[in-house]
């Protein structure tokens, strides 16, 4: 049995992502809003559309995913660590959160930088639509990979959360 030191750990570990993941959603904004290149090249490539919208969905999803998402998470574990009093089984929490944060960082940078790249080269260079599938293509097969991983990660979350015990367990 666990003592009392043990109450609350992997909420106050989401909660702290979810702080984490607010600064990382913050120092975004404020890149994107800066006055001087490249920042101030993101809003003419977010107008622009196309790769543009890549760069837009993956700051959306770290915004709402990497506040909300952890946050929501913490809220699970705070109701089975600290009003039911049950145990969460480190065992699978640790890989869970591991790949959690991985898979969903990998995700939204690498849309970043794809709606970046391919953005600034349809929005300034005036890139050809095969050119700019040709920027874009090659990070595909990575941002799948990185969802893949993601959903592993969120899958062993919920077998943790589900198969957590009670203290006389």
């Amino acid at each position: 049995m666990r003592g009392d030191n043990w109450a609350g750990l992997w909420y106050r570990r989401y909660r702290g992502a979810a702080y984490v993941f607010a600064l990382g959603a913050l120092v975004w904004t404020a890149a994107m809003v800066l006055p001087f290149a490249p920042f101030s090249d993101a809003p003419p490539i977010l107008v622009g559309g196309g790769p543009g919208v890549w760069l837009l969905v993956g700051y959306v999803l770290f915004v709402a995913v990497g506040i909300g998402g952890f946050g929501a998470m913490t809220s699970f574990l705070v109701g089975v660590e600290l009003h039911e009093k049950r145990s969460v089984d480190s065992r699978l929490m640790w890989p869970a959160t591991a790949l959690l944060v991985v898979g969903f960082v990998g995700s939204c940078v690498l849309l970043g930088v794809a709606g970046a790249v391919g953005g600034y080269d349809s929005t300034f260079q005036s890139a050809s639509a095969q050119a700019i599938d040709g920027v874009l293509s090659p990070f595909v097969y990575p941002i799948t990979s990185f969802v893949l991983i993601t959903v592993i990660g969120a899958a062993l979350a919920v077998v943790a959360l589900v198969r957590a015990r009670w203290p006389s367990d």
